[in-house]
Order: C-alpha cells, then sequence, then structure tokens
C-alpha cells in the first residue's frame, strides 16, 4: 500500500515535532526550509575561537515533556536540570529568586510570602481549568466557566488587568513586583497592557518544573529531531523557500517553490503564521482569509537583541553564583519597564534597558567562554532601517547596562561579540522579525490563536497548522507541533500504533489550554 505523504512548510521545533510524529505514525516526510539548516530561533553557532554560541533560544523548560515524549535522548538530546527557575539581580544590589520548590521561594521572599503562595494557588487554579477543556478555550468560553465559581469573576479580571496593576496590587516588595513583571513582559506584552495579568501567572505556576538546558546548546534538539525523523523515514530539504500552496485536482496540496518545482503531498502542514498562509493560498481558503484580516503582529513594535559575548577567560560574575548556569535577569526597576516599553513602541531604544543573562556551557576542550544577552528593542526605528552598525550600538547599549547592574566589567578578556537584532531575525525566520508569529495578547490567545483554528485544522482537509501563531502560542514548547500531528492523524488513515495513540492524546493534553506557559521558559525569543 502507497504510504500518505506529509510536506511540512517550515523547519522550526514545532514544524520537526510534527515531521517526527506523522514519521513514526508511517507517514512519508518531507520537510521544506527556506534556510540553509532546521531550527528557527533555535541557534547554536561555534565561534572560530571554538567556543559555542548561543544565537536564539536558551532556556528550554517548556519544551522537555515533548522532548520526553519523542524518545529524543535516544538520538543524542541530554538535558541539564537545574533547580533555580529564574534569579533577578537588580541594579540596587537586591536579588530575587524563584526555585523549582515553592516552599523554599516563598520563604525567602519574606513578608509577601503568603500573598505569592496565594498567587501560585490562583495560578494553578486558572491553568488547571483551562486543562480541563476538550479544545482550547475562547476567552468567551472561560468567562462562563469562571462565571459560577466562588472567586472566579475575580480570577477572571484578573487575566484582564495590566500585569502591573494585577503585581502591585497583590505584593507590597518593588523587587518582587518587578521580578514578575519582567518574566511577564517576555510574553512581548508590556506590562502596562490590558490583558497582560495572564502573563503575570506565569512563573508562578512553573513551581515542580525545573529549568533546564541541553548538552551542546539550543541547536541540539533541532539535531535530535532531525536524526528521530531520519531514523523514522522522513527526510529535510534545505533551501526550499514554499512560494505558493494550492489543491490538488485529486486531492491533496501542491506545494510550489522558489524554484519552480511543484511538489505533491497528501496533506500539508504549515509551521509559518496564519496570514503568510493564507497569502500562499491566494483564494483557495476565503475562511482563512478571513480570520487573517483581524490578527496583528508586531503591535507593540517590540523585537529581539540577542548579544553573544566571546571570551578568552569567561567574567566571574558573583551575582549569578547561586546557580551559574540558571536564567537570570537583570534590571533596575519596574518603572524602566513602563518607560521602555513606551520608548519601544516609539521606535527609539529602552534608556535603561534589562535583559536576561545566561552563562553557556562549553565543551570540555574549550578554554574560553561565552555570555548570552537577550533584551528587546524596537523592530522599526524612528531614525532609519536597522544595519549592522546600528544593531552593534544596541548591543553595547545592553552590554553596559548589565554591567552596571550587575556590578562587573563585561569587556575584560572580551574577544567578540556577535549580534541577533530584528534583520537578522527578519532574514532567518522569513518574517517580519516577531518569532511569536502573533502578538500574545489576550485577544490572540487559547481559542482565538487565530479564530477559527485553534484545533490547528482548516476548510482544506488536506492542510494543517502549526507553529507560535497556533495554541498555545509562542515559546519553545512544541506543544502545537505534536497537537498538528494528531489533528493530521485524526482526520485521515495512517497507522494507528499504541505509541500514536498515545502521543495524540498527549498533544491534546499539551495543546488543550495554555499547558506550555506553565512551564515556559525563556523559549523562542521573547
Amino acid at each position: 500500500m502507497t504510504r500518505r505523504t506529509a510536506g511540512i512548510v517550515g523547519g522550526g521545533h514545532n514544524a520537526l515535532v510534527t515531521a517526527v510524529t506523522l514519521a513514526r505514525a508511517g507517514l512519508d516526510v518531507t520537510v521544506l526550509e527556506q534556510a540553509d539548516e532546521v531550527g528557527g530561533c533555535l541557534w547554536t553557532q561555534r565561534h572560530a575561537t571554538g567556543v559555542l554560541l548561543e544565537r536564539g533560544a536558551w532556556e528550554h523548560g517548556g519544551v522537555r515533556e515533548v522532548a520526553d515524549a519523542l524518545r529524543l535522548a535516544e538520538h543524542g538530546l541530554e538535558y541539564v536540570d537545574h533547580p533555580l527557575l529564574a534569579g533577578f539581580v537588580f541594579g540596587d544590589g537586591e536579588r530575587r529568586l524563584f526555585w523549582s520548590d515553592v516552599d523554599r521561594t516563598a520563604a525567602e521572599l519574606g513578608a509577601d510570602g503568603p500573598a505569592y503562595r496565594a498567587l501560585v494557588e490562583r495560578a494553578r487554579s486558572l491553568f488547571g481549568m483551562l486543562d480541563a477543556f476538550p479544545a482550547p478555550p475562547t476567552l468567551t468560553e472561560v468567562a462562563a466557566a469562571l462565571a459560577g465559581l466562588r472567586g472566579g469573576d475575580d480570577l477572571f479580571r484578573s487575566l484582564l488587568m495590566p500585569a502591573e496593576t494585577l503585581l502591585s496590587a497583590t505584593f507590597e516588595d518593588p523587587h518582587l513586583v518587578t521580578a514578575l513583571g519582567l518574566y511577564a513582559s517576555h510574553s512581548q506584552v508590556p506590562v502596562w497592557a490590558p490583558g497582560s495579568g495572564m502573563m503575570a501567572l506565569v512563573l508562578p505556576s512553573g513551581h515542580g518544573h525545573t529549568s533546564c538546558r541541553p548538552v551542546g546548546g539550543s541547536g541540539a534538539l533541532p539535531a535530535a529531531l532531525g536524526a528521530a525523523l531520519a531514523a523514522a523515514g522522513g527526510r529535510v530539504r534545505t533551501g526550499a523557500l514554499v512560494t505558493a500552496l494550492a489543491p490538488a485536482a485529486a486531492g491533496g496540496g501542491i506545494v510550489t517553490l522558489a524554484s519552480g518545482e511543484q511538489l505533491d503531498f497528501d496533506v500539508v502542514v504549515s509551521s509559518v503564521d496564519l496570514p503568510r498562509t493564507s497569502a500562499l493560498l491566494g483564494a483557495a481558503a476565503p475562511r482563512m482569509q478571513r480570520s487573517a484580516v483581524g490578527l496583528h503582529s508586531g503591535h507593540f513594535n517590540i523585537c529581539e537583541l540577542t548579544v553573544s559575548l566571546v571570551y578568552s577567560t569567561p567574567p566571574d560574575l558573583p551575582a549569578m553564583a547561586v546557580d551559574p548556569a540558571a536564567v537570570w535577569f537583570a534590571a533596575d526597576r519596574l518603572e524602566d519597564l513602563r518607560r521602555g516599553f513606551g520608548e519601544v513602541v516609539a521606535g527609539r531604544l529602552p534608556s535603561s534597558p534589562w535583559s536576561m543573562v545566561g552563562q553557556v556551557a562549553q565543551p570540555p576542550d574549550v578554554a574560553g567562554g561565552a555570555v548570552w544577552l537577550s533584551s528587546i528593542v524596537p523592530l522599526h526605528r524612528a531614525d532609519g532601517p536597522w544595519t549592522p552598525v546600528a544593531e552593534r550600538a544596541a548591543a553595547d547599549h545592553v552590554i553596559d547596562s548589565v554591567a552596571r547592574i550587575l556590578g562587573v566589567d563585561l569587556r575584560t578578556h572580551l574577544v567578540d561579540v556577535v549580534v541577533s537584532g530584528p534583520a537578522t531575525w527578519g532574514e532567518r525566520l522569513a518574517g517580519d522579525g516577531n518569532p511569536n508569529h502573533l502578538d500574545n495578547t489576550i485577544d490572540q490567545l487559547l481559542g482565538w490563536r487565530p479564530p477559527g483554528h485553534a484545533d490547528l485544522s482548516t476548510e482544506l482537509g488536506w492542510l494543517h497548522l502549526t507553529g507560535a501563531g497556533q495554541n498555545p502560542g509562542g515559546g519553545l514548547s512544541g506543544a502545537s507541533g505534536l497537537a498538528a500531528a494528531a489533528s493530521v492523524l485524526s482526520a485521515g488513515p495512517g497507522r494507528r500504533t499504541g505509541a500514536v495513540n498515545r502521543l495524540s492524546a498527549e498533544a491534546r493534553g499539551l495543546a488543550r489550554g495554555l499547558s506550555a506557559y506553565r512551564s515556559m521558559r525563556k523559549g523562542t525569543l521573547r
């Protein structure tokens, strides 16, 4: 019997998760990636000195569950766990630490400990309720479900609040407010924006999980996915830019490449965002076109600036000594978040930038080291386009700010500075530079990510969706990739093994609500 064929448009981690799952189910799978390597925002590079650099994503706590379900350890993926979920260092020398152990975390927060425990329970109640829905709920359905519950009205209102309003009303400690606000804002939604209150619950909901990072850098995840795909009989084609999608006369879909080559597949999964997928289809999917009109990306003009500092001798960072390999944030005050996001919206660099900070683990034979910084900059500058000179100036601005906050000299023994800015991400991701595909605003989450397509199917029976623009949203989770595979398998014939049924069930659970957010760390650029 001829095997069903599947074409996967894009080679990010969600696309690869879909590909591996479908290949193991017996489909003949081809991944089509426009770049010269797969991975998207998972980008590890070796410097000329031999030092490993992280050019994109850093933290893998949110994707660990899917990686384990796909048995990627059998294909060389090894994770190192860290009990510190996130650490925060402030300009006045204060620190706030959030451990996997909620009791330890609350105890170290002093007088705000009981209020923090209450917020943890609120977050668990919310995400537990979302997980109970058989399909991703819209906000209307969430409101209806909460209306009859004791305290439900107050919980729903907290989702609609700005994150800074919710946090300031809950805690006395300004450093704690800033820490949780900073973590929430890495959804690329400002702390003062209505509806960002949901993101303020992300870190409190993560207790019980661990922070983790792959040995060999973030690129080890797409490498393991690629190896698993090859072992299952699938293949990856790089340099394969998709320029059109169309229905085939005999059923299935036709994928046209920039080279003019046309490929026929029984099923196609698009991992690019819905507006671009709709554009590739032209007039073939009117319902999808109508849905795409009301979506927005880059509403807050936010893009990621990732800075890799290469050293001959790694710097000593005493403020991070409690767990040097964990995810750390360097910031001054909540006021800097308010003002900084406003400056970015206006097309200017934050005057007092904050940043994520990580020390990149190196192979035993490498003498040097690397520090990874991740901050935000405007996607579109008010004073002209991004250039390599402009990206380096922005990087120097962030380096100086982080050095001041940490109280260290980050330029001693510095060999090189490698920057990934808006121009870099626009080219690598073949998009507008927003790795979340859609803004993570409350009108584009859950069952509205995107409206009418949260189940990852489309009006064209042969076309399914995955990627950061699908529920549960941006970030490194793999949830939509697994759910897309489940959608394909439930829509047509396939070799239904027990393992495939198990993965399909896990996919539905992961993508049901905001499950991935519960353990989301610094996934993709955010």
